[in-house]
Order: C-alpha cells, then sequence, then structure tokens
C-alpha cells in the first residue's frame, strides 16, 4: 500500500492548482521540504504519530489511567503536538514563497483546524478534539482504502497488459509455425474461416529431389547423424527456395518437393524452378566440400496443371495432386545423379540459354512414354 498517497500526499497541493513558471525557482530549502513531505518515510513517520496519539484519547477516557498516569500521557500528548506541528511545517512550507496555498485544500485546512484546537483550553474541547481526532483518522483511513483501490487497479492493469503482451507474443508464435507448414495466402484464408481451401492452378511447375544411396547411407551411420546430415541439407535447399520466391511442399523421408507458379502466379516458373534444382546441385556440392562428404541428388521438373489444397484438420497439410505431380516424381525417379531431367513440355519453356541434353523417352505408368531431357548449366550462370 503506496503511504504516500494515505498520508497527505494528494493534500500536499491542489491538481487544480498547477504551478505557473514564476514557482519553479523556490529556494533549496523549500525544495528540499517538498522532498521530505512526499517521503514515505516521512509519510510512515506521521502515520504512526497518528495512530499513537488516537491511543493516548483512549487512555485518557479510562479513569484510572488517567488519574496514574496523566502526566504521562499529557507530556505523550505534547510530544505528539509537537510532531503534527512539525508536519504542518513541513508541509507548509513545502510551498515555498506561496505558503497559503496550502490552505487552498480542503484537507489542509481541517488538519491545521484540529492541530491549532489542540492549544485551546482541554478542559473545555476535549470532546471535540476526540470527535476530529477519530474524523482525521476515520479519514487516514478513507485515504488508505482508496490508495489499496488505486494499487489494485494498478496491478490487476500491468497484468491484463502482461496477459495482453503474452497473448501477442504466442499468437505471433503460432503464425510463425502456421506459415511454416501453409503459404502466407492460404493461411490467411484458414484464419478467416475458410472450411475447405481446395485450388484447380492450369499452369505450375513442380519438382522433386531425391538423395543417392540414401537407404543404403542410412544402415551406415547413427541416427544422430543421419537427421543431422538431412537438416544440413534440406536447411540449404529451403533457404535457396526462400529466395526464388517458391513454395516447398514437403519432404518424405528423403525426399524434397518445391512447386513454383502457385499459390501465387509466377510468369516465368519452369525457368526458376529449374534454377532452384541447379542450385541444389550446387548447395549439395558445398555440402560435400564442407562436410567431407561424398552425396548426391536426382532431379525431376515438371510443368502443367495441378490441384492444391489443404487437408486434416488438427495437423493441416497443404499438398499437391495430379498427373503433372505424378510425371515430376518419375522424372526424379528416373533421372540421372548430379542432373536435373525435364520433360519435353518444361524444357519447351525454358529460355534459350538453357541447353538440354536428349535423354530418350521414359516410360510412365498409366502415360505412356514421355520424351525427357537433362539440363546443362547455362554459361552466364554461376550459383544461384
Amino acid at each position: 500500500m503506496p503511504i504516500k498517497q494515505a498520508c497527505g500526499a494528494s493534500d500536499l497541493k491542489d491538481p487544480a492548482v498547477q504551478m505557473d513558471p514564476a514557482e519553479a525557482g523556490q529556494g533549496a530549502l523549500s525544495r528540499r521540504l517538498e522532498t521530505l513531505a512526499n517521503s514515505s518515510g516521512f509519510q510512515t513517520f506521521i502515520v504512526g504519530v497518528i495512530l499513537f496519539s488516537s491511543m493516548l484519547v483512549g487512555f485518557e477516557s479510562i479513569g484510572w489511567m488517567r488519574e496514574s498516569y496523566g502526566d504521562v500521557l499529557r507530556a505523550l500528548e505534547g510530544l505528539a503536538l509537537a510532531v503534527f506541528l512539525v508536519e504542518l511545517g513541513v508541509r507548509i512550507g513545502a510551498y515555498g514563497k506561496r505558503p497559503w496555498r496550502f490552505f487552498q485544500a480542503g484537507w489542509n485546512l481541517f488538519d491545521f483546524i484540529i492541530i491549532a484546537l489542540c492549544f485551546l483550553p482541554q478542559a473545555q474541547f476535549a470532546a471535540v478534539l476526540r470527535l476530529l481526532r477519530v474524523l482525521r483518522i476515520l479519514r487516514l483511513l478513507s485515504l488508505i482504502n482508496r490508495a489499496n483501490q488505486a494499487e489494485i487497479y494498478r496491478l490487476k492493469h500491468e497484468e491484463l497488459t502482461q496477459a495482453h503482451q503474452a497473448l501477442l507474443v504466442e499468437q505471433d508464435k503460432s503464425e510463425c509455425l502456421l506459415l511454416n507448414i501453409l503459404p502466407q495466402s492460404v493461411a490467411q484464408r484458414l484464419k478467416q474461416g475458410e472450411a475447405l481451401i481446395a485450388d484447380s492452378h492450369a499452369d505450375a511447375s513442380v519438382l522433386f529431389a531425391d538423395i543417392v544411396g540414401f537407404t543404403d547411407f542410412s544402415t551406415r551411420v547413427t541416427p544422430e547423424a543421419l537427421v543431422s546430415m538431412l537438416d544440413q541439407i534440406f536447411s540449404r535447399f529451403d533457404e535457396l527456395a526462400e529466395r526464388l520466391g517458391l513454395e516447398k511442399i514437403k519432404t518424405i523421408g528423403d525426399a524434397y518437393m518445391v512447386v513454383a507458379g502457385l499459390p501465387d502466379p509466377m510468369a516465368d516458373h519452369p525457368r526458376v524452378l529449374v534454377d532452384m534444382g541447379l542450385g541444389m546441385l550446387d548447395a549439395i556440392a558445398e555440402f560435400n566440400q564442407t562436410c567431407d562428404a561424398a552425396m548426391d541428388v536426382r532431379i525431376g521438373v515438371h510443368t502443367g496443371p495441378v490441384v492444391a489444397g489443404v487437408i486434416g484438420r488438427k495437423k493441416f497439410s497443404y499438398d499437391l495432386w495430379g498427373d503433372t505431380v505424378n510425371i515430376a516424381s518419375r522424372m526424379e525417379s528416373h533421372g540421372a545423379p548430379g542432373r536435373v531431367q525435364v520433360t519435353d513440355h518444361t524444357r519447351s519453356r525454358l529460355p534459350r540459354s538453357y541447353q538440354t541434353e536428349p535423354r530418350g523417352r521414359i516410360k510412365i505408368k498409366g502415360r505412356g512414354e514421355i520424351e525427357a531431357f537433362l539440363v546443362r548449366r547455362p554459361p552466364d550462370r554461376g550459383g544461384v
């Protein structure tokens, strides 16, 4: 409970009366008195004296104590009165060159009258003084109650503010987690309450990549080494996809799937996705050099219509379906290690600077034979 509010800090200066600039030059003594009057130690001391003087009033009402210890009680009351006079002097002195402003606050004037009445004959005004002292205590209790209410309100406000900030932090975390598994535009539709998200895209390019010899490799290393290797390789792929503005769909074991041209349209998505494939070869080469490894990948790309949508209720998954996906997967599985293999349809959409080598016709289940090509690195192309 802030005693500053409970014991007259609000009475030092009427809030309706603001200090004008001329009062800013008050002397060092008045500034020190103002600091003292506002200090919690001084106000705590005055509260204690008020309660002590009220206790003395109670003792005086007991006949045998008044008869046996009357002189002591009167001396103690005199000491308390002296303390109240000092309190008045400090509070009045805090107003510097304008001490009359002390009396413009009603409770300040009330305290002054109480203390002034103490100098009148005790016999005539004992009952009045007792009543006024009780009123002063009631006033103190009222101030304390208001201070407590203000403190409770402040604490609740701080708690609500902290809870709101914590909620925003958690909301940001949830947003980031959602964006890790869904495209931003799709996540926004999901948050807006769209129950079924399924879109048909007439033109997109799909890439599959698979680590060569991964199954055999996984039997020769520890689980920690295996996961660490995949994390390093796929993290390089993720950075590359983000830099090119592509949408990673998923990883399945050692396979990596990424798409270009959706959910947001991209005019030259076949070229960009082939650049992604060539960049993945660069990333593998960098990984091998850094980690003294000998890993390799097969990459397949095809362009065509796909269906994209979100499935699942508790664990969302953004996935693709259609012949384009199946053909891209076959381009990868029938591809050559360390090369990017594309269909004729994708090759026809590449700029002339992207030269290709005919690979021959590849049999695709349900589609017959499809012409495949291996992409050569463009002469003016460095690393992606």
